[in-house]
């Protein structure tokens, strides 16, 4: 493929897990660069999850489908998921830096400054400079981003998920924590109960939560609505399988079938088990209050 016919693009390089406020700046960066040289700004990504194929066991904060989406809320006109295998991760550096180069007409590349690619991981951003200086292109980086004397890292925000502590989750990502998924039919026990429930599968990928009901909002044909997000086990009923219960307040509708995102505001109680539909229900009305105040927002 000739230059002629690629598109002239700045590529944003990184995992960009959670896209967080240190990605962001990376994203920038890249956006101004674009501008500036008449060009797209491409986001580069892994399609999967890519300390989990190095580290079994290890987790991402948001799924590709949630990651794409929100790198495309960033800006970027395009989102490049590359390959997750074996034979890609086995390309050098400097071949990883080709294969970009055949599918864009690269003129500049921004990264964070601990970025490394290539074969485990030896090339750098001084290994990125001299490519450029070879085959062309300009370089820039994004220094870290630290809250409250801490860098920002998707490892820091995974701990802050599983302590339940999505309000300084959400600080660091700079955006609400989310879970996107296919509603599916459950037992419809809350709708006897007065609360009827969206039911959720939880992405075997994503970090776990700390079980525990959580205050959150969903927008559903544009109109932003408050939700309770029962995430876990149901000791009540004795299920132990952990999935997503979510009440959405002052909404009738149905779901089924439908895919839709549920934003984490803010935790509000831990899991807790109930003598009888009595007390859950009057449980629920406090959570209701406690939701609708606002103090999440």
């Amino acid at each position: 493929m000739s230059d002629k016919k690629k598109k002239r693009a700045v590529l944003a390089l990184g995992f960009f897990d959670g896209v967080h406020v240190g990605h962001k700046k990376v994203i920038d960066l890249a956006l101004n660069m674009a501008k500036s040289e008449n060009a797209i700004a491409v986001a580069v990504t892994f399609d999967g999850n890519l300390k989990g194929f190095f580290k079994k066991g290890e987790k991402t904060i948001f799924s590709l489908e949630e990651r794409v989406f929100a790198l495309k809320n960033s800006g970027v006109d395009e989102v490049l998921p590359v390959p997750l295998t074996s034979e890609f991760l086995s390309l050098s550096a400097e071949e990883f830096l080709d294969w970009l180069n055949e599918k864009y007409n690269v003129i500049g590349y921004v990264t964070g400054d601990d970025y490394t690619f290539g074969k485990g991981g030896k090339g750098n951003v001084v290994a990125l400079k001299n490519y450029a200086k070879i085959h062309g292109g300009k370089v820039e980086t994004a220094s870290g981003e630290y809250i409250d004397g801490e860098r920002v890292s998707s490892t820091a925000i995974k701990k802050f998920l599983q302590d339940g502590n999505v309000k300084k989750a959400n600080e660091f990502l700079g955006e609400f924590y989310t879970v996107t998924g296919e509603v599916l039919h459950g037992r419809t026990v809350g709708k006897t109960l007065g609360f009827p429930t969206v039911n959720m599968l939880i992405d075997n990928e994503k970090v776990k939560l700390k079980d525990g009901v959580y205050a959150g909002k969903v927008i559903l044909d544009n109109v932003t609505y408050r939700v309770i997000i029962n995430y876990g086990a149901r000791p009540t009923f004795n299920l132990d399988e952990k999935l997503i219960e979510a009440h959405i307040i002052g909404f009738n509708g149905d779901l089924y079938g439908q895919t839709i995102t549920l934003k984490f505001s803010g935790f509000i109680r831990s899991v807790m088990r109930f003598n009888g539909s009595e007390e859950l229900i009057k449980q629920l009305g406090k959570d209701v209050i406690e939701t609708e105040s606002g103090r999440y927002d």
